[in-house]
């Protein structure tokens, strides 16, 4: 794969930002973004303990150990926030993590300790998501199934993070019916996925107080490196045709995995696996004849 660094500003103008990434759906990682909010400083591993540590968590384990083209993912165990959040500040290795995770339900005051940048328009402030996740998990390739823009901030220790443009889609082996890849960029067999070594994107290491701008629509797949938590803050598509795709793709196309699943199963997960990969070397054949 072709991997280049991400750009990094300070500043940046809501006009600038437009431009240079939202309109090009380019990546960018904000250093100032969060630098008015008391979360910068105060959301360390001890205080979250004090204020949240008394609340059961559930967490996922590692995504490959789930049926391999299954979305829907179970817990794997269920255990105290605080000693959950000890995992991650000693930096044990483990495939646990939290996504999704709406804390602010169980700890309102939370919401007190950010606020939404004015660099867009449009943020979803009733989808405050965090994300935590001990050294060595990580989360599979895929775009968000709603196809909003994220400002994903960093919290504790290092995340790395792989983006690819939707134009390197016919390479990253996109099963059917979902917006995830078949492929396993942590454990990378080209082999069985040649057309990964074509793929072209960004890869970043994000560390805290910084923030990575995540357009509509951009794969990620994401490693943590070590213990560490996110806030992810969305906002709408900007265009009118992204918000209909991005309705579509939650209640038809997910809808509609969601069945097959159901009373297909492995029949399904079979069908989509195949076609992920069928698809994507007919594009290599064609491009191997057009050479």
């Amino acid at each position: 794969m072709q991997l280049q660094e991400v750009d990094t500003v300070q500043d940046i103008s809501p006009e600038e930002f437009y431009e240079k990434y939202v309109s090009t759906r380019t990546p960018v990682k904000l250093l100032n973004y969060t630098k008015s909010w008391a979360a910068r400083d105060k959301w360390t591993y001890s205080f979250l303990r004090e204020i949240a540590g008394h609340h059961k968590v559930k967490l996922h384990g590692a995504w490959q150990d789930n049926e391999p083209t299954k979305i829907e993912m179970p817990p794997k165990k269920e255990t105290s926030f605080s000693e959950y959040l000890d995992m991650l500040e000693h930096n044990v290795e483990s495939d646990l993590r939290i996504f999704l995770f709406n804390l602010f339900k169980l700890e309102p005051s939370l919401l007190d300790d950010f606020n939404y940048p004015p660099i867009m328009d449009g943020y979803l402030e009733e989808f405050p998501y965090m994300f935590f996740g001990c050294a060595g998990s990580d989360v599979r390739l895929h775009y968000d199934i709603d196809l909003s823009n994220v400002f994903i901030s960093q919290f504790g220790g290092k995340k790395r993070v792989t983006l690819f443009d939707q134009s390197q889609t016919k390479y990253l082996y996109k099963l059917p019916f979902t917006t995830h890849s078949a492929a396993d960029l942590g454990a990378a067999d080209y082999d069985k996925y040649p057309a990964l070594k074509l793929a072209s994107g960004w890869q970043t290491d994000l560390l805290p107080g910084e923030t990575l701008f995540m357009p509509s629509g951009i794969w990620h797949y994401m490693q943590y490196v070590e213990g560490s938590f996110s806030l992810s803050l969305r906002t709408l598509n900007p265009s009118p045709m992204g918000k209909l795709q991005g309705a579509y793709n939650v209640f038809v196309i997910r809808k509609l995995d969601e069945y097959f699943n159901k009373f297909y199963k492995n029949t399904w997960s079979d069908y989509k696996l195949r076609k992920a990969i069928e698809r994507t070397n007919e594009i290599l054949d064609s491009q191997s004849v057009e050479h």
